[in-house]
């Protein structure tokens, strides 16, 4: 009998399937930015990297959100001549994602709602150090029993020593929980490996596994996830 849920965060509670890279270039496509998809994923990746020393455990996901994008038009305006007059439309930026994560998180909240009175549920997120302050900011801190951040912690994922964490922290065993995350490499593998039922929520990834072995479910959006564990309860 599955006994706890672990839940990843960006890319599943935040914007239901949709990794943060596809998230952030379909901003600057919405705002007629000129750059491609490979010139900014090398962006993303310079931000994330930059911004691990620069998020605080206070900043709230809009300050989050805003400090992300800063650096990828850093990136951009260094390496590929972006215009710096796209600069100046930061702050619109930010606003865009910001609506569209809340959007996304009043149907987290509805599931959640659902799956709190049957089971324990956790989060296990390669966050900033920040994800307690954006779960309370977005009203999701109340559902979660267990919140493990790889920036606190010290462990990321894939590594299954920060799910080990969360299970812990539950009183679970592997094959008493289920993750549900976007990311296959990530999420479901590492899971997998441990014990877990896995549910993968297949949207637009950073990139295609060549196969789907480790994930026992797959759906399309956090609103299949009632109906799917109960098919497997």
């Amino acid at each position: 009998m599955k006994k706890a849920l672990l839940f990843d965060f960006g890319g599943t509670l935040d914007t239901d399937g949709i990794h943060w890279s596809e998230k952030f270039y379909e901003v600057y496509n919405e705002f007629h930015i000129p750059v491609s998809k490979d010139n900014f994923r090398e962006a993303f990746v310079y931000s994330e990297q930059t911004i691990a020393n620069i998020i605080k455990p206070d900043f709230n996901l809009k300050q989050t959100m805003k400090t992300q994008i800063k650096y990828q038009l850093e990136y951009l305006l260094n390496k590929f001549n972006l215009t710096k007059s796209f600069t100046m439309i930061l702050d619109q930026m930010t606003e865009y994602c910001y609506r569209s994560v809340n959007q996304n998180v009043k149907t987290s909240r509805e599931v959640l709602d659902k799956l709190a009175s049957k089971y324990l549920l956790g989060v296990v997120s390669n966050f900033y150090g920040n994800v307690d302050t954006v779960l309370e900011e977005l009203s999701l801190k109340k559902y979660f029993t267990s919140i493990v951040d790889s920036a606190v912690v010290g462990i990321r994922k894939p590594e299954p020593g920060i799910f080990e964490l969360a299970l812990n922290e539950l009183s679970v065993k592997p094959n008493e929980a289920v993750m549900i995350g976007d990311s296959y490499e990530n999420d479901i593998k590492p899971a997998k490996s441990l014990g877990c039922y896995t549910i993968w929520i297949v949207g637009k990834g950073w990139n295609n596994p060549a196969d789907a072995k480790d994930a026992d479910s797959m759906i399309k959006s956090i609103r299949e996830i009632p109906d799917t564990l109960n098919k497997i309860v």
